[in-house]
């Protein structure tokens, strides 16, 4: 059977009409320039944060190792954990996001992923899925259930990372597992979204990451803010750090970042756009 006649063919298509930023695909075969999740080793990850400490310098003027190593380590985290959470909040499907069953490639200039492939047509899905009776086709009750294996899914290959990652910088150890549980906090983040849909992200976000889970003890921090137009706005607090501020000239955090307060996260997010 042909890639394009997969289920998760048209699962891959849907996540790169949202995302003009990434390409995603599914291309069982290698690929020139890409890289499989399993083939990311010490080497990789020193290149990696070297290319994100340039990054860095070219935006922002200067670089910091630590928040080179945190770039590198998140860029890294999303693959699997963002992708995962959008293809459940977009198709209730939870695809194979192992270390081999994924590839990606970077941006050639700002070295953040900017395409990832599926390398295994098989996934979970829901009884009303329409292939469900496909091949590649695995069938669970409901969405508690499917939220339950793609939790699985994420903190094995986070273990599988983990156990051999060594950042060229030293990281906060709640920031390693810390980076996948926010990857999958995002993932079902929807932008410009109307209230019932940031509801209903919200919803299955706390569903998926319930906390005090085997896999993850924190829970969803993805909830709504409403400004005085009538606006509604979707955030969260991070449970890792970007450590862009030590490389901001002015020192200022991520408006996700736990440095930033809720009243000024508030602010930033209900300021009229320019």
């Amino acid at each position: 059977m042909s890639e394009q006649t997969s289920p998760l063919h048209g699962t891959a298509e849907r996540l790169d009409a949202v995302h003009e930023w990434l390409a995603v695909v599914l291309d069982t075969s290698p690929r020139d320039g890409w890289l499989l999740c399993s083939e990311v080793d010490a080497g990789v990850i020193a290149d990696w944060e070297r290319r994100a400490a340039e990054s860095q310098v070219r935006y922002d003027g200067r670089s910091h190792p630590v928040a080179a190593a945190s770039y590198a380590l998140g860029w890294y985290a999303d693959i699997a954990s963002r992708i995962g959470g959008t293809c459940l909040l977009l198709d209730r499907r939870v695809p194979r996001l192992g270390r081999d069953a994924l590839a990606f490639r970077c941006h050639p200039e700002d070295h953040y992923p900017d395409g990832v492939a599926f390398r295994d047509p098989r996934f979970w899905c829901l009884p009303d899925d329409p292939d469900a009776d496909h091949p590649d086709a695995t069938v669970v009750a409901d969405v508690t259930a499917l939220g339950a294996i793609l939790r699985a899914e994420v903190r094995a290959h986070a273990d599988d990372f983990l156990s051999s990652y060594r950042p060229g910088a030293r990281l906060p150890r709640r920031d390693l597992l810390g980076s996948f549980f926010d990857g999958l906090d995002v993932g079902f983040w929807q932008e410009d979204a109307d209230a019932d849909a940031v509801e209903a992200s919200i919803a299955l976000a706390a569903t998926v990451l319930p906390g005090a889970t085997p896999e993850f003890a924190d829970r969803s921090t993805l909830h709504r803010v409403d400004d005085d137009r009538g606006g509604v706005h979707l955030t969260r607090l991070r449970v890792s750090c970007c450590n862009y501020y030590r490389v901001s000239d002015i020192g200022e955090a991520c408006t996700t970042c736990p440095r930033t307060s809720a009243e000024e996260r508030r602010e930033r997010l209900c300021a009229p756009a320019e």
